[in-house]
């Protein structure tokens, strides 16, 4: 059976490696209304939609294991564990969708070197009379 946080975990993997950092403790400093804010929240989203997706999976299979016997109000417990599964796959889906497409405009940007503190003028400075040599004065 394929990985059922797949869509989850590559996102994950993907901000870590856009942020340098891992993903708790990068919401840890989130602040709303930054992009990084934004992209956690969205990342939260698939999450739940990833565990929403293996939660009606695991409940549709109880629901129709081999050698259960089926009354009347079992078919529409069937049919709605069937439709909650369609969308949470759906939802997951477009979770993943709308922040892949997001993490794939973005990328990492390099540190910036350190500054160099500005290099001073090489020009002459007039010194006030009282700072001049007597010497450089008589000249």
């Amino acid at each position: 059976m394929p990985d059922p946080y797949a869509a989850s975990r590559a996102a994950g993997d993907r901000i870590e490696s856009l942020y340098g950092r891992p993903v708790t403790e990068l919401a840890a400093g989130a602040e709303p209304g930054t992009m990084r804010y934004a992209l956690l929240n969205a990342f939260d989203a698939l999450r739940h939609a990833d565990h929403g997706v293996v939660f009606y999976a695991e409940q549709l299979h109880r629901l129709t294991a081999a050698g259960r016997t089926f009354e009347a109000a079992d078919a529409g417990h069937i049919l709605d564990a069937a439709r909650r599964l369609a969308h949470a796959v759906t939802a997951r889906d477009a979770h993943n969708k709308v922040l892949g497409d997001v993490l794939q405009s973005l990328h990492r940007v390099p540190e910036p070197a350190p500054a160099t503190p500005p290099a001073l003028p090489e020009t002459a400075v007039d010194l006030p009379p009282a700072l001049v040599p007597p010497a450089a004065r008589a000249r």
